[in-house]
């Protein structure tokens, strides 16, 4: 008897404590999984000392949270009305009620700055105990640049309420439960409210990612209970499978909610990650210990074919855990916290296997009837004929797919979009799309412009001069809808100190009027607004309306934006907030594709090598594990499907899962061998004996991952296909290319 016969004889043996043990084990991974939150915001992809990350953060401390929810109210008989700003007011006040909420300002609470016949006036724009003067407050408002195009659509049908959230270290924990009582106090109001901003769309993502993950974990238990069923034709062994996988996910997601995790966009898949990949093991085992033997009694039988499955499904899980691994380099934290889970989980998975179903083949009625699947061997038979009969033609076909794929990826893009990882039904994705069309651009880019003293230096003039022609220049970009800072406040004073002609609203050639007017302005007293300047006064904060888009979108227009800026000597530009961040996750994806690809390549094939102890069959194995991984990259690219943040792993994912084909027909390709006069033979077997259970666990892997493309995040949607794709693929590719491979190499 083997060692690994002995392993599984001491298991049936002691089946009743280990059964104990796995249920004490999951008493306590339970505990974990009630930890367990969700979290989709900007801090997840960045470690904590990342110098664009501090500098955000450093940006907050000054400013305040960035992070604003905006309240549009659209009234096609005009928002300066009575009941306009009556309905304003209203919606101002149910932002400011709701705990969370540090201030809401719109022009209901706002205060004008006008000239009057004894002097300048600053006074409410809006009184709710005084009548509205229609006529009176149009011209305040939208004769006002600092209110007109900012606070209020140009034609004025359109207001915005800008609903600040609070600043707190715990953002990200509290900020679904205001948006939740935020959108309670709006709805109150029976006002026709659209809501935006970055924060409300991290909420919908977080609250898509908890439903689809319990959706998922549904749908694919119902999806592997009918393939099992299907191939197995038994109900015990199905169950046994899904309760030993189950028991897998369970240990993963209790050491993860223990390790202070939360789920995301990204780590969300981990349960169906661990219930598809560990089903392979489960059929394997199960299938391969139901192989009839002669002259074996059925406990032997069984024990023979469960100790022949260890290795190459424990081959299987090292290669598909070094596959996870390869991420742990990424520099995205998220994308590394999936890879080290997920490889603790496919060893998780294996152990679950081995185990559960060494101990359910005690009895008989675990064993599957496989022998008659008739469809799964006509495929493997079919294809052990084509590739031993015909090798060149495999290989120069599998030549040309290559080639297609190769033109694929050059059209591949690396973007991110969160919003349009939402549908374009999501009321989320609706009320953006109609805020912009109905107000402009409400998407706040931020830059600072640090000068080289405070205001009361001698650059300060200059820097300010700079700065307003620099606005002038951003608003006559199209796709700017508005800019602000503390030269506005200046420009409008120097407005009405003036003849209060549009023409007038610049900043005075002198630079003794232009100190006058930074006498005659309080910085810190502007109601309604922002602050846009710092409290050492060194620094001007410039705020650009921009239309929301993509990472790679924000980028072109950061810098054609501050290629617009023409400072002065000594002064400098800097884009912050969250915008620069979104774009530098751009270039963590290039960075994290690469490096985990990379080695993930070098890793799984050293360790073919290592495992198999030959070279030649680990670089035999390279074509037919490169092929799958190039097609879903050149399908990606026709498809136009963007490299993001959720599909950032695909490359090392799918080169991880369908390595596990080849581990099974290398393994039974050498068992064949030994037995065997030639190859050719040894090949075809090997395909007989391997392929159906190849092809079984393929169909089930690839509809599991299918199960993905539920979910009403499109970037996980694509990541469920893809692989799905690339797993036939990988099928195709170890039961042709391979063995055709294997076989003209033989021959020379």
């Amino acid at each position: 008897m083997t060692k690994s016969e002995k392993l599984v004889a001491g298991i049936q043996k002691n089946r009743w404590v280990v059964l104990f043990l796995i249920l004490i084990s999951c008493f306590f991974a339970s505990r974990g999984v009630l930890q367990l939150g969700v979290d989709n915001s900007l801090e997840i992809w960045f470690v904590e000392d990342d110098p664009q990350l501090q500098t955000y953060q450093e940006f907050q401390d000054e400013y305040g949270n960035d992070e604003v929810v905006v309240l549009a109210l659209h009234n096609a008989s005009g928002i300066l009305t009575q009941g306009g700003m009556e309905s304003l007011h209203q919606l101002t006040q149910a932002a400011e009620s709701v705990e969370g909420i540090s201030e809401a300002y719109s022009l209901s609470n706002a205060r004008g700055l006008d000239g009057g016949e004894f002097g300048l006036n600053v006074s409410h724009l809006y009184d709710p105990n005084t009548p509205v003067s229609t006529e009176m407050l149009q011209k305040r408002v939208l004769e006002n640049p600092i209110f007109a195009g900012r606070m209020i659509a140009r034609d004025g049908n359109t207001a915005l309420v800008m609903a600040k959230m609070a600043a707190t270290s715990e953002i990200d924990q509290v900020r679904d439960g205001v948006l939740r009582d935020l959108r309670e106090a709006v709805s109150q109001t029976g006002l026709p409210v659209k809501t935006a901003g970055m924060g409300v769309i991290y909420s919908a993502l977080n609250e898509l990612s908890l439903n689809d993950s319990q959706i998922f974990i549904a749908a694919s238990n119902l999806v592997i209970f009918i393939v099992l069923t299907l191939i197995f034709r038994r109900f015990v062994p199905v169950l046994v499978t899904i309760l030993v996988i189950g028991v897998a996910s369970l240990w993963l997601m209790g050491l993860y909610g223990a390790a202070g995790k939360n789920t995301n966009m990204v780590t969300m898949v981990l349960p169906t990650l661990m219930l598809i990949i560990g089903v392979s093991d489960c059929v394997h085992f199960l299938s391969h210990a139901s192989e009839p033997r002669d002259g074996l009694t059925r406990e032997e039988r069984v024990r023979k074919g469960l100790a022949f499955m260890m290795w190459p499904c424990f081959l299987n899980s090292l290669t598909t855990a070094a596959g996870f691994a390869s991420l742990a380099v990424a520099p995205m934290p998220v994308v590394r916290d999936l890879g080290l889970f997920a490889a603790i989980g496919v060893i998780g998975a294996f152990i679950a296997s081995f185990i559960g179903c060494s101990i359910a083949l005690c009895w008989s009625q675990a064993e599957p009837k496989m022998a008659g699947f008739k469809p799964m061997q006509t495929v493997s038979r079919s294809l052990a004929r084509l590739a031993a009969h015909r090798p060149k033609h495999v290989l120069i076909g599998a030549f040309f797919v290559m080639l297609l794929a190769g033109l694929g990826i050059t059209q591949l893009t690396v973007d991110t979009y969160s919003i349009g990882y939402l549908k374009s039904s999501h009321p989320v994705a609706q009320d953006s799309q109609g805020i912009e069309a109905e107000f402009g651009p409400y998407t706040p880019l931020e830059f600072l412009v640090q000068m080289p003293g405070d205001l009361d230096s001698e650059k300060a003039p200059e820097v300010l001069r700079a700065v307003a022609d620099w606005q002038d220049k951003m608003e006559a970009d199209a796709s700017v809808g508005w800019t602000r800072s503390y030269v506005d406040s200046l420009r409008r004073l120097q407005q009405l100190w003036t003849d209060g002609a549009p023409e007038s609203y610049r900043l005075p050639d002198d630079d003794t009027m232009l100190s006058q007017l930074m006498l005659g302005h309080d910085p810190s007293g502007n109601p309604g607004l922002p602050q846009m300047l710092s409290q050492d006064q060194t620094e001007l904060r410039v705020t650009v309306g921009i239309p929301m888009g993509s990472a790679q979108e924000f980028d072109l227009q950061i810098q054609k934006l501050s290629a617009l800026a023409d400072l002065p000597t000594g002064s400098t530009l800097a884009p912050t907030g969250y915008l620069p961040l979104y774009v530098e996750m751009m270039e963590a994806v290039v960075d994290s594709q690469l490096s985990s690809f990379s080695l993930a390549f070098c890793v799984i094939f050293v360790m073919l090598a290592v495992l198999f102890r030959s070279i030649r069959l680990a670089a035999l194995a390279i074509p037919a594990n490169l092929l799958p991984v190039f097609l879903i990259l050149g399908i990606m690219g026709i498809a136009g499907i963007p490299l993001d943040v959720a599909t950032v792993t695909i490359s090392a994912v799918v080169l991880g899962l369908v390595v596990d084909d080849t581990t099974q027909f290398l393994y039974r390709y050498r068992h064949e061998l030994q037995h065997q006069k030639d190859a050719k033979t040894a090949v075809e077997q090997a395909v007989i004996g391997a392929g159906q259970a190849m092809a079984s666990t393929t169909l089930v892997l690839g509809l599991g991952f299918l199960v993905l493309t539920l979910t009403a995040i499109k970037s996980i949607a694509f990541f469920g296909l893809l692989c799905s794709i690339a797993l036939v693929v990988a099928l195709l590719s170890d039961l042709l290319v391979l063995p055709a491979t294997i076989l003209l190499l033989k021959k020379r």
